[in-house]
Parts: C-alpha cells; sequence; structure tokens
C-alpha cells in the first residue's frame, strides 16, 4: 500500500479469499474444488442466477426449457456461463485456453456444469468439507446463505 491508497492487488487479493470447498461433481463422480462467488459477481455480470440455472439444464419440460429457442439465445447464455465457471472452478482451473493443470469449459458434461451453477448460487449443496487454508467468505459474499 503506497502512500496508505489500495492497490489493484490489494483488491484482487481481498477477492480471492472467499471459503474453497470440496465438491464431487455427480456426472463425473470425482471431488473439484470450487469457490461461490460473491453476490457482487451477479450484479456485474446481468443475469439473475436462479433463472440462467434452470435454463441451463439440459432438456425437458420446465419453467426455463423455452429460454434457449435461438442461437443468439444459446450465445447469451454461454457468454454468462463460461466466465462463472472460470470464477468457480478453483482446482482445475477452468480455462478457454487451457494450460497445464487446467481444463476447458467444454470438458465438462452438462449435468455436471448445470450441478456447479446450481451450487454457485446456492441452490444445492456439495459435501460441505471446508479446504484448510482457504479464506473465509462471510454471509454477506456467498448466496449460499441467502437460501436458507
Amino acid at each position: 500500500m503506497k502512500n496508505h491508497v489500495a492497490s489493484a492487488d490489494d483488491f484482487r487479493q481481498a477477492a480471492g479469499q472467499g471459503t474453497v470447498e470440496r465438491v464431487v461433481l455427480p456426472k463425473l463422480g470425482r471431488a473439484v474444488l470450487l469457490r461461490r462467488p460473491t453476490p457482487m459477481w451477479f450484479l456485474f455480470h446481468g443475469q439473475l442466477p436462479t433463472s440462467l440455472a434452470a435454463r441451463a439444464q439440459n432438456g425437458g419440460p420446465g419453467p426455463g426449457s423455452a429460454f434457449v429457442q435461438t442461437a443468439e439465445d444459446l450465445r447469451a447464455l454461454a457468454d454468462w456461463m463460461a466466465p462463472l465457471l472460470q470464477a468457480v472452478f478453483v482446482e482445475p482451473r477452468l480455462s478457454m485456453n487451457p494450460g497445464p493443470g487446467e481444463i476447458s469449459p467444454e470438458l465438462l458434461d452438462m449435468e455436471d456444469a448445470n450441478f456447479v451453477i446450481r451450487w454457485a448460487v446456492g441452490e444445492v449443496q456439495g459435501t460441505g468439507e471446508r479446504v484448510q487454508g482457504s479464506g473465509g467468505a462471510g454471509p454477506a459474499n456467498d448466496l449460499g446463505t441467502f437460501r436458507d
């Protein structure tokens, strides 16, 4: 902190201190490390998370099934899902251009991607196993606390 003014790195460091949780993906059957995005993430990405999680479901009748009717609808959904998944995955990291130890979002099965979206917004719970050394997000920084 130069001249007692916060730097960009101060904000990045503070933003990355949410609680990391071990979560088993239903289709893959293996654990990954995830961190829920803050409510601010959703505000700045301009979509209501619950409605988009429903829209991401693969097929079948339901409240969101009529949303993806055009290529533009599908593109808007993908433009929201990819950054969300990138923000949530801690290990393995997700990247549109994966390097060592990273995967592309397209490798996720739709069932697992939908589960992660629903987990990110607090609709479903993981194992509840917190990873040691991860920071505490606190109630105001986790959409999961608003579901209770």
